[in-house]
């Protein structure tokens, strides 16, 4: 059976005994006159002497005790009592340590305090552990476990997984069950590694001196002996009886068993030593078990005899059977007080649940007429706001109906200001078409009545009468021509702007128009080429793209030499451009910006034919019924481009299927 560890671990570590800590409290003590002042002294006094003079610690621990309990400091008692557990546990009275900590730890249950029922779980464990009782002990460390994760405590915590690592590693030594083997070596390594953060040097003696056994099981000889001598370097920097001899009772152990008998017999000798001092029943028979071993193992056999009476008898104090009836009924007392203040705290409960339960209906009451109450005036609220809600609702549609009115008249009124300002352009647009007409009619068939006058009164010959008919043929081309565009342009007009959209062969419609002005062109002498591709088609307005092109082409012939070349193509460039190319006389630039302007620029053709100069206008206005943009570009005697910008739904400019072409 290992020894557990038994240091009082929610304080500091006590001094060593030199006489000037103790002699300056005891100094203090005999001065002081508080009786608070006096309790909480006399326990640091016991908590200095407990590791190495037990007898002294718990003379002081009763006397802190005596002032706490007649002073009502209950946290101190509490403290007090456990100290004097401690004390009594390492000089193996276990009845009185029992009593001690069951003391203890009735007071801190009523305190709350979390961190003393840590520390009397523990040394309760501690206890029934030396006892040989090991499932009661391991209940107690669980119970000391909750508190020390709960209050984060570490250095209960590494306590506790030590002594748990010793629970197991005994299990182990019993039943050889692997899972007790893992669950000891898991619990000690976390508690040495607890131990190490805090520094606490102390408490890694008995942590090292239980992992070496660990490693003995597993025959890791080397790793045993280093664990032990680390063990024996920091025992002997304390005076501290409890982890000396459990040092000392492994190095004999690890001795004994490499055959070196004398060294294992010298560690003996003074691990007994040390327990007679302590006056420890427990450990006087641990060592002279040992020494008994040895020596039977040397064969001393008188030597091996007399510790083994020892032995005995020391054991034979320890678990005498009106000592075990004692400890039984200390545990009894415990519980039987414990299930008494249960009792009455279950008495406490019911009365307060008694009165809670009134208070609750009383409240129940209050609530519910406050409910009905609350419903009442949200049915009224209700009401009203439903009422308001539905003039509201009137309210909003007169409203509406009101705005819906005043959109129609406020469109109307656009509609017919758009309307207006469109009529206002028309007219003027008309105004000055017919200026032009007025103007340029007049003068063909003013030169046709004279020559007719002249012929009817037989002043003219032959040859000048042909003159002047060459004059009134090209006079009246131009008429009819005019004629013929303002017809197309009324037209379109009186059929309100209708456009009909669909797929024209822009190559067919140039040919066409090639035909028309057939006799223009061999009279000038003029070449047309059109380079658009048969399977060019594009989506427009047909007649009105048609006008554009043929007055194109026509101002094209009128601006030509004879002899000269006029050309047709198509680009695609952004959505589509038709250009109209001539080699002409070209445009002046200041007359560039003028055209497709409201206002008539007539000039005289290459072969004297003469024009109304109101065709670029009509141009502009078709192109800008078709979404069309039209451009110039001209050099002086060089020649000019004109070019037709389609629109993007226009520019779904695509090119057919051979097939296509030859169905349409």
């Amino acid at each position: 059976m290992l020894t557990v560890l038994l240091l009082f671990f929610s304080f500091t570590a006590p001094l060593s005994p030199q006489q000037s800590y103790p002699d300056s409290l005891q100094a203090i003590i005999n001065q002081a006159e508080n009786d608070s002042i006096k309790a909480h002294l006399y326990f640091s006094l016991s908590k200095h002497y407990y590791t190495f003079d037990q007898d002294s610690a718990i003379y002081f621990a009763n006397k802190s005790i005596e002032i706490s309990e007649k002073s009502g400091l209950k946290k101190n008692q509490g403290n007090a009592l456990n100290i004097l557990g401690v004390s009594n546990l390492i000089k193996s009275d276990y009845e009185e340590a029992l009593k001690a900590h069951y003391e203890a730890l009735k007071i801190r249950e009523v305190l709350l305090d979390s961190v003393g029922m840590l520390e009397s779980n523990l040394n309760l464990g501690n206890i029934y552990y030396r006892l040989k009782e090991l499932d009661k002990a391991a209940k107690f460390y669980h119970e000391a476990l909750f508190f020390g994760l709960k209050t984060n405590n570490l250095r209960g915590q590494a306590l506790i997984y030590n002594n748990l690592g010793s629970y197991h590693l005994d299990n182990w030594n019993l039943n050889k069950n692997q899972k007790d083997f893992d669950a000891a070596m898991g619990y000690l390594q976390q508690a040495l590694e607890i131990k190490e953060t805090l520094g606490d040097h102390r408490g890694m003696i008995n942590t090292l001196n239980q992992l070496s056994d660990l490693y003995e099981e597993i025959g890791d000889e080397k790793k045993r002996f280093e664990l032990l001598q680390r063990a024996w370097v920091i025992s002997n920097k304390f005076n501290d009886v409890e982890s000396k001899l459990a040092v000392l009772s492994n190095l004999a152990e690890y001795y004994f068993e490499k055959g070196e008998m004398n060294k294992a017999l010298d560690y003996a000798n003074q691990q007994f030593g040390i327990a007679e001092n302590s006056k420890s029943e427990y450990q006087i028979s641990v060592a002279a078990e040992k020494i008994a071993k040895i020596a039977a193992s040397l064969k001393n056999y008188s030597l091996a005899y007399r510790y083994l009476a020892i032995q005995k008898a020391n054991e034979e104090i320890l678990f005498n059977e009106n000592r075990q009836k004692i400890r039984d009924e200390l545990t009894v007392q415990y519980e039987t007080e414990k299930k008494e203040l249960e009792n009455q705290q279950l008495l406490k409960d019911q009365e307060y649940y008694a009165l809670s339960l009134k208070r609750k209906n009383e409240l129940l009451i209050t609530i519910i007429t406050a409910v009905l109450l609350l419903l009442f005036l949200m049915w009224i609220q209700f009401q009203n706001h439903r009422n308001l809600k539905s003039t509201h609702k009137k309210l909003g549609e007169a409203h509406a109906l009101v705005n819906l009115q005043h959109r129609q008249i406020q469109k109307q009124a656009e509609n017919l200001q758009e309307t207006n300002q469109a009529l206002n352009v028309a007219n003027k647009f008309r105004d000055k078409i017919f200026s032009v007409i007025s103007h340029d009619l007049r003068a063909p068939f003013a030169n046709i009545q004279s020559t007719i006058s002249l012929w009817n009164s037989q002043i003219l010959s032959i040859q000048e009468l042909e003159e002047l008919m060459s004059m009134i043929s090209k006079n009246n081309d131009a008429a009819f021509l005019m004629l013929e565009n303002l017809l197309e342009w009324a037209r379109t007009q009186m059929e309100s702007n209708e456009l009909q959209f669909h797929e024209i062969n822009l190559n067919k419609l140039v040919e066409e128009n090639k035909q028309l002005f057939n006799v223009q062109m061999k009279r000038k002498n003029v070449e047309l080429i059109n380079h658009i591709p048969e399977s060019r088609f594009i989506n427009s307005d047909k007649e009105r793209l048609n006008f554009i092109i043929r007055n194109f082409l026509l101002n094209a012939i009128k601006f030509t030499p004879e002899g000269g070349k006029i050309e047709v193509d198509f680009k695609d460039i952004n959505n589509g451009e038709i250009l109209v190319k001539d080699s002409g006389i070209g445009i002046k630039p200041e007359l560039v910006t003028k055209l497709f302007k409201n206002q008539t620029l007539s000039t005289k053709g290459t072969g004297g034919e003469s024009g109304a100069g109101i065709g670029l206008m009509l141009c502009r206005d078709f192109a800008e019924s078709i979404d069309a943009e039209l451009a110039v570009e001209s050099t002086e005697n060089k020649g000019s481009t004109f070019i037709i910008r389609l629109d993007a739904k226009q520019a779904a400019a695509k090119v057919k299927s051979n097939s296509k072409i030859l169905q349409s």
